[in-house]
């Protein structure tokens, strides 16, 4: 979106979410820009399922810029007549799909270094968690007993594992390249071989459609960092595991509709997956009945991989808002026919 318009003065920063001190944040970043938060009439443990209040819509009637929680905007977006530009707080932009009319103006979705980097440092700690055995040296330190067994006793080194990334953009790249820097093999999967300026220089190998079968096969940890699309979904369901390399581990930063939780307790029982690390799920929040919340070979985290920080929400809007007011083309912009 180019959008010289904007450059003129006057205009106002609206602020809609449920993070703390953003729209604080914004103020102190943007001297002589009026910045208005409309308050978030819920609190932090509904807002996944918070509905949007005709109070709310009437505040936000005049809001052409507005720093918005995905999940907000998707329920009113065709409500909000004058907004012209948008910056989501979220990376994921699947919540939009949920609802029948798609925003009619540019939406950016929420892509930072240290996003990735929060994501990257999920997958780093977790492979040494699994590949060491420290939940179950925890297990052993309550219990008051001094063991050598299991992980614990022996475990493999990172320079000896590989890695399969599924999805090559901003986060994927950092993972291959945090993991690159401890000497893994990185195997990258994506829907259609990199051109050689979009190649990341850390990774071994790409796989592309039609090859995930040895894709997977080749990989000791398979990590799914791909986003919601109709490409996406049940990519990993059915007897896909099948393939995977022997005691392979499955860990989900991405989204939780790549596989079906009953596609993937069968993988698990069939023991085609040896381990699954998870922070995704098809419903969120994880209904207290799932299987997956008990089953040994499971691990669970809340969606939290990465968090949206207000710090880093911040600067993602702020550089975008200075391309919008300076005429230039606003990055990160969602793409509705692909999904991302």
């Amino acid at each position: 979106m180019k959008a010289a318009s904007m450059a003129s003065g006057g205009r106002s920063v609206y602020v809609f979410s449920v993070i703390p001190r953003l729209a604080r944040l914004v103020q102190d970043s943007l001297a002589g820009v009026n910045v208005i938060e409309v308050e978030y009439k819920g609190s932090v443990e509904e807002k996944y399922g918070k509905k949007v209040c005709d109070e709310e819509i009437a505040a936000l009637q005049d809001a052409e810029i507005l720093l918005v929680d995905n999940n907000l905007l998707a329920q009113i977006s065709d409500k909000l007549p004058k907004v012209q530009w948008a910056q989501g707080t979220w990376a994921g932009v699947e919540v939009f799909y949920k609802n029948s009319k798609l925003p009619a103006f540019p939406v950016s979705r929420m892509a930072s270094h240290t996003f990735s980097q929060l994501m990257a440092e999920y997958t780093v700690g977790w492979i040494l968690n699994h590949e060491r055995g420290w939940l179950e040296a925890r297990q052993n330190q309550l219990q008051g007993e001094w063991r050598h067994t299991g992980n614990i006793a022996y475990y493999r080194c990172l320079k000896e594992l590989t890695v399969g990334v599924l999805g090559m953009g901003n986060i994927g790249k950092e993972v291959a390249r945090s993991l690159k820097a401890f000497r893994s093999e990185i195997h990258a999967f994506t829907r259609t071989e990199p051109s050689p300026e979009h190649r990341s220089k850390d990774v071994d190998k790409y796989w592309h459609t039609g090859e995930l079968a040895d894709f997977l096969g080749h990989c000791d940890y398979i990590v799914n960092i791909m986003p919601s699309t109709p490409d996406t979904r049940g990519m990993l369901g059915k007897d896909v595991f099948k393939h995977a390399k022997k005691d392979a581990i499955f860990i989900n930063i991405g989204r939780g509709d790549v596989v079906s939780e009953g596609d993937l307790l069968k993988a698990l029982d069939a023991g085609w997956l040896s381990a699954a690390i998870l922070d995704v799920f098809v419903e969120e929040p994880l209904p207290k009945d799932s299987g997956l919340w008990r089953h040994p070979k499971v691990r669970v985290t809340p969606h939290a991989a990465a968090v949206s920080r207000a710090e880093d929400v911040v600067e993602a809007f702020l550089l975008n808002y200075k391309r919008l007011i300076d005429g230039q083309q606003v990055s990160h912009v969602i793409d509705w026919k692909l999904g991302y």
